[in-house]
């Protein structure tokens, strides 16, 4: 009996310095690369804001305001933490270094700093002082999250009625009208306030939006659904997912996109 404890002990403290080291190894390498960033190594800093105006959502910083920028990223500091169930305001910085690579910063309402996918529970008077004067003064370029991920995105867009039948199809959607598909999709990605999910083969007409990402090694769809509700336009990730309100003007274009090709 006495063997059968020791092993179960050994085990539980095997596992807990697996994890433990796991963790500190996230923790350290995220930390080592931001406060060990230096000018040198980098080859571009750009910036995307959400929720912002279409106009102000992104930002290509001159060579001359790395300094500025680095000197915040060598500050960093937190805890880590598990991803907040609610997303929220985000600035996220996506820095290339000369060798490549693509590193993404970002402060996430004030409250967490996100490396590399990384989340960490951080001061917020510090966060909300270092990113006070970051704007964006540009719509975001075409092709921006292809380049920095990897990752090709094609969307298609279908009008259902009930029980989920097609009543009309649209895919690939090309040029401004993936552009409206990307802002629909990043318009409730970054709502912070969602809503319990709804039979979505009860509305007698709504939208599906299909996303397939491709990449070298992997294809994978994801489909959100857009439908009116009490006057408001609300999109819910999936059939069975959360719901966020979203633009009823992004709505409204995207049932004039599809009507008017049919």
């Amino acid at each position: 009996m006495k063997k059968w404890i020791l092993l179960l002990s050994f085990i539980v403290l095997l596992f807990t310095v697996i994890v433990t080291d796991n963790y500190l190894k996230d923790t350290d390498d995220s930390f080592i690369w931001a406060n060990n960033l230096s000018v040198n190594d980098v080859q571009s800093i750009e910036m995307v804001i959400s929720p912002s105006d279409r106009e102000n959502h992104y930002k290509n910083f001159s060579s001359e305001e790395f300094g500025a920028i680095i000197k915040i990223i060598n500050a960093s500091k937190g805890q880590k933490a598990n991803a907040p169930a609610e997303l929220g305001s985000t600035i996220t910085l996506y820095i290339t270094t000369k060798e490549g690579n693509v590193h993404t910063y970002q402060n996430l309402r004030n409250a967490y700093l996100v490396i590399d996918d990384i989340y960490f529970s951080s001061d917020s008077s510090w966060l909300a002082s270092s990113f006070k004067d970051f704007k964006g003064d540009a719509s975001l370029p075409d092709g921006f999250f292809e380049r920095v991920t990897g990752i090709t995105t094609t969307y298609g867009l279908m009008k259902l009625g009930k029980n989920g039948k097609v009543l009309s199809p649209l895919s690939p959607l090309e040029g401004t009208y993936k552009q409206l598909a990307e802002y629909t999709v990043f318009n409730h990605l970054i709502k912070s306030t969602l809503y319990p999910p709804q039979d979505i083969d009860s509305f007698d007409v709504c939208y599906m939006l299909r996303v397939i990402y491709s990449s070298k090694n992997s294809n994978s769809t994801h489909d959100y659904y857009l439908f009116i509700m009490n006057g408001d336009a609300y999109m819910q990730d999936g059939k069975d997912g959360l719901n966020a309100k979203v633009s009823t003007e992004l709505y409204n274009r995207l049932d004039t996109l599809l009507n008017s090709f049919n």
